[in-house]
């Protein structure tokens, strides 16, 4: 190709790749920063906390006959089931026993905002599943260094008032229709490579502490915690993460053996494929249906390991 020749095509490169980059970029941001879908469809955080202490308050004003089982954790934890209904439903149906389920997953929440989940709890028989996954050691950690150099402190703020709570609560942010294509969750993926590992560095320690603080908490309160690996989108991610997972996953797996609590990872077995997710961590129909049945399972091996399954 001659000299004259090669710029338009070069310009033509340069086109397509913009072009790819305004589609995907924009849609990248907003499910790091956010969920995906329009802002009027997602509650926010507070209101997300809202929502749980309401249900802490109905927990505790009309106490469950039967074992409770909670699900804490990020955005991750909050999309990787069907529904509460749904998955005691199927609690009952693979394992013949009766439980409570409740997700509390929501957007960024940190091992520091499970701290005050947990203090709120009844005391009930209980099983609480904390779910880790890359998400949760992004999160500003109670104590530690912050990319300014200083000490953080814990960002809890007031207790939510409850009424911003109301009936319009809606546990899913994300479906088919904010869904990334596989070429942008593989930008995805280099993002987070080149702008948020960073943070991860900065922050893991820290909420790895906190998670060690988090685990003591739930045994002093009569609890049985439970680390659960969440989903992340394997098929695309490959080994891109390996190291920092590697990271917070050696420090789960002392911690397990620590406190001799279960540290429970079926992400491979759950043989989720790309289109079962949105992006890289949030399941979307069918990977929910694979994946709460995987954790249905888990939870009935669980009831049993505690004697608390009931027929």
């Amino acid at each position: 190709m001659s000299p004259v020749l090669a710029w338009p095509a070069r310009l033509l490169v340069l086109a397509a790749l913009a072009t790819f980059l305004a589609g995907s970029l924009p849609g990248l941001h907003r499910l790091i920063v956010g969920d995906a879908c329009a802002a009027t469809r997602r509650p926010a955080p507070p209101q997300d906390m809202a929502y749980i202490f309401k249900v802490i308050a109905s927990l505790s004003a009309k106490p469950p006959t039967v074992p409770v089982v909670y699900l804490l954790g990020g955005s991750a934890a909050r999309e990787c089931t069907i529904s509460d209904k749904s998955w005691k439903l199927q609690v009952h149906r693979v394992g013949r026993t009766r439980v409570r389920t409740v997700n509390f997953g929501s957007n960024g929440q940190t091992y520091a905002q499970d701290f005050v989940i947990v203090n709120k709890l009844p005391a009930l028989p209980s099983i609480v599943l904390i779910g880790v996954g890359l998400g949760r050691y992004m999160q500003l950690p109670s104590e530690g260094a912050t990319p300014s150099g200083g000490q953080s402190t814990t960002r809890l703020g007031p207790r939510p008032d409850t009424r911003l709570a109301g009936p319009s609560y809606s546990q899913h942010h994300y479906s088919a229709s904010n869904m990334l294509t596989d070429a942008q969750k593989r930008a995805y993926v280099r993002w987070w490579l080149t702008q948020r590992y960073q943070i991860f560095k900065e922050y893991s320690k820290g909420n790895m502490a906190d998670l060690g603080r988090l685990i003591t908490m739930c045994q002093t309160r009569g609890l049985h915690p439970v680390l659960l690996e969440l989903p992340i989108n394997l098929p695309i991610v490959g080994h891109a993460f390996d190291k920092p997972r590697r990271a917070y996953r050696d420090n789960c797996r002392a911690l397990a053996k620590k406190y001799g609590i279960p540290n429970i990872d079926f992400v491979r077995k759950a043989h989720l494929v790309s289109r079962d997710f949105a992006d890289l961590f949030h399941l979307i129909q069918p990977g929910r249906v694979k994946w709460q049945l995987r954790l249905s399972k888990t939870v009935v091996s669980l009831l049993a390991r505690y004697g608390m399954d009931s027929h």
